[in-house]
C-alpha cells in the first residue's frame, strides 16, 4: 500500500468513527505502515488535520498521546490502527472501578476476554505486558484505547466496545444480574481472536498488509 492509499484509508476510518460520534477534535487514531517502521498519526476528525509520519521506534515523540500510539505498536506487533478516545460509555466503566467481563460472544470474538481498566499510561512497563494478552480494548483514567489489525477492523471494534459498554453499565448500574458466556463458547471465540492476531503479526512482519478477517 503507497502513502496516499494510507493516508486515504485512514481518513475513511476517520470519517466513519466521526459519523458515529467516536472521535472528537481532541482524540488521536493511527495507523501502521506495513513494509516500514513508521505509522501515520491524525489528529481530531477534521478533514484539514493534519497526518503525520512519526517512527514506531522513536522513543523521542512530542506529546504523550503519540507516545500512547508508538506504546501500543511495540507492545503488540498484530496492531495495524490505534484509536485513543473518549467514547463516553466505555469511559463509564471507568467509573465502575471494574473490568467489564466477557458478557457476549461477539465482544469476546473481536475485544477479548474483557475490557480492562489500565491504572496510569500505556506506556509503563506494566501495562505494556499486560496488552500482550491479546485484547483490543482497555480503559485508562480520562480516556479510552481500542485497536485492531486494520483500520476498518478498529472502526468495528470501537462501534462494538460502545454498545457493550452502554448494556453492561446500564445493567450494572440498575443492580441487574450480568450474565457471563459459557467457558466453551469464550475459549472458542477468543481463541479464534488470537488465531488472527498471529496471523496479522506474521504478515505485518514480512512487510504485508494483513487481509481482514470477516469470518465468525
Amino acid at each position: 500500500m503507497n502513502y496516499d492509499d494510507a493516508i486515504a484509508r485512514l481518513n475513511d476510518a476517520a470519517k466513519r468513527l466521526c459519523a458515529k460520534g467516536l472521535l472528537q477534535p481532541e482524540d488521536t487514531l493511527s495507523m501502521r505502515l506495513a513494509g516500514c517502521d513508521n505509522i501515520l498519526l491524525q489528529t481530531g476528525s477534521g478533514p484539514a488535520q493534519r497526518v503525520d509520519i512519526v517512527p514506531v521506534t522513536d522513543g523521542a515523540v512530542a506529546g504523550p498521546l503519540a507516545a500512547q500510539h508508538l506504546a501500543v505498536y511495540r507492545a503488540r506487533p498484530d496492531v495495524g490502527c490505534v484509536l485513543l478516545n473518549r467514547q463516553p460509555w466505555a469511559c463509564a466503566l471507568h467509573a465502575l472501578a471494574r473490568d467489564m467481563p466477557g458478557v457476549f460472544d461477539e465482544q469476546i470474538r473481536h475485544l477479548g476476554r474483557s475490557v480492562a481498566l489500565l491504572d496510569g499510561p500505556v506506556e509503563l512497563t506494566a501495562n505494556q505486558a499486560r496488552l500482550q494478552n491479546g485484547a483490543n480494548a482497555w480503559v485508562a483514567p480520562g480516556h479510552v484505547l481500542c485497536f485492531g489489525t486494520l483500520p476498518e477492523r478498529t472502526v468495528f471494534n470501537a462501534e462494538l466496545l460502545e454498545k457493550c459498554a452502554k448494556a453492561y453499565v446500564l445493567a450494572t448500574s440498575a443492580g441487574l444480574p450480568v450474565g457471563r458466556i459459557p467457558w466453551l463458547v469464550r475459549w472458542i471465540a477468543n481463541g479464534r481472536l488470537l488465531k488472527d492476531e498471529r496471523r496479522a503479526a506474521e504478515q505485518y512482519a514480512m512487510g504485508q498488509t494483513p487481509v481482514l478477517s470477516t469470518a465468525y
